[in-house]
């Protein structure tokens, strides 16, 4: 019955989620006195984009994922060196006409839209540590979705009428490629943002 709706409510969807202005994101360096520096990082304006308001008042819940980087530039290719991630989920109360928020911190429940936009544009400061000498940077991608892989995996199940919860073997490239083409062609939104800060020296 889940996987049906979920279905239904894509192809509802579809017609009124027109394209519009993205969301953006903000890296930048914050020095130290002390050591390396940090990385500063954060989404704006989410919500310009009224497909994603749109979605989660539609019963879907927003799931913004936030990795940041450190990595040393090479000649040939750049190496990771550490890396920092959050998560967290958004959904809409409509009985109570808020929403709540969860993440690792755990729930905080948001009383309207602007308070929202405030809370998701949160800047965080992050810190790692390089292992050696020589130059790195820091890169940072965020990705905003309203369907999660779970939700990808039943729709894809239902449309080649399967049980999503059976247990089968490990999926093919092929399967593979024809859920990243799903979650692609969905009229639900999805953004992933990416940035890079400048080079700087470690000795």
């Amino acid at each position: 019955m889940r996987r049906g709706a979920v279905v239904v409510a894509l192809m509802l969807l579809a017609a009124r989620l027109a394209g519009q202005d993205g969301p953006r994101i903000a890296l930048s360096l914050s020095a130290s006195d002390t050591g390396p520096p940090a990385a500063v990082v954060q989404l704006t304006d989410l919500l310009e984009d009224d497909r994603f308001l749109s979605a989660m008042r539609a019963g879907f819940p927003l799931y913004v994922a936030v990795t940041v980087q450190l990595r040393e530039s090479r000649p040939l290719w750049d190496r990771e060196v550490d890396r920092w991630v959050t998560e967290w989920v958004v959904v809409f109360d409509p009985v109570r006409d808020l929403y709540r928020l969860e993440d690792d911190a755990g729930t905080e429940e948001i009383s309207d839209r602007t308070v929202l936009e405030r809370r998701l544009a949160r800047a965080y400061k992050v810190t790692l540590n390089p292992d050696g000498p020589g130059r790195y940077h820091y890169q940072a991608s965020i990705t905003a979705r309203t369907l999660s892989d779970k939700d990808v995996d039943e729709v894809y199940a239902w449309l080649r009428g399967e049980d999503a919860d059976s247990t089968r073997p490990r999926p093919g490239l092929l399967t593979r490629t024809a859920r990243k083409l799903l979650v692609q062609v969905a009229p639900l939104p999805r953004t992933t943002l990416e940035a890079r800060t400048d080079d700087f020296p470690v000795r």
